[in-house]
């Protein structure tokens, strides 16, 4: 069997003031390590920090440069292709114009050679017919068969055609319209 021995543990004898003091004591050192510890970081950190700020000031002054650079590509291709597409306006525009003044002229040109040659009129003859001794125009004899065709209840516009057949010896003309209605008028 095995004895057991006991030894005696050292008794340390501590008042509460020494105890609270050394509490409060290692408190103490523990706040000012986390506050050493935390400055700490923040050194690091802020000399960390430091060049990486200086890195992204000088990325956005690249990034910013070549956004300016490709801004001014874009703005002259935009330039060239608006003064192209003024060029092709005005192209368009100025054979527009020339179409516009050769039809111009060629309509002046046809109003002119219609002013020019006056319309020919139709020779209209005037007409006697002169039986012993008596003298009559045919244009009056035509007159007076229209007037009697209207006098028997027709219109004058609806007559289409007229023949006039013309025997002095009987001192009379005989008509006849729209190939229907006959009639005899005095001669002279």
């Amino acid at each position: 069997m095995e004895k057991k021995t006991t030894a005696a543990k050292p008794v340390v004898k501590t008042t509460a003031k020494e105890a609270s003091k050394d509490t409060v004591k290692e408190a103490a050192v523990k706040t000012t390590e986390k506050e050493a510890s935390k400055s700490a970081v923040k050194e690091t950190a802020a000399v960390k920090s430091a060049p990486a700020k200086e890195s992204v000031k000088e990325t956005v002054a690249e990034t910013k440069a070549a956004a300016e650079a490709k801004a001014a590509a874009v703005a002259k291709e935009v330039g060239k292709k608006v003064a192209e597409t003024k060029e092709t306006v005005k192209d368009t525009a100025k054979k527009a114009t020339e179409k516009v003044e050769a039809a111009t002229k060629t309509a002046a040109k046809k109003a002119a050679a219609k002013k020019a040659a006056p319309k020919k009129e139709e020779l209209k003859p005037e007409v006697f017919i002169q039986f012993q001794g008596q003298e009559a125009v045919v244009a009056d004899v035509i007159e007076k068969a229209k007037k009697q065709f209207e006098a028997e209840g027709h219109r004058a516009s609806s007559i289409k055609s007229i023949q006039v057949y013309l025997k002095p010896e009987e001192y009379a003309a005989y008509y006849v319209i729209n190939q229907k209605h006959a009639g005899r008028v005095d001669l002279f």
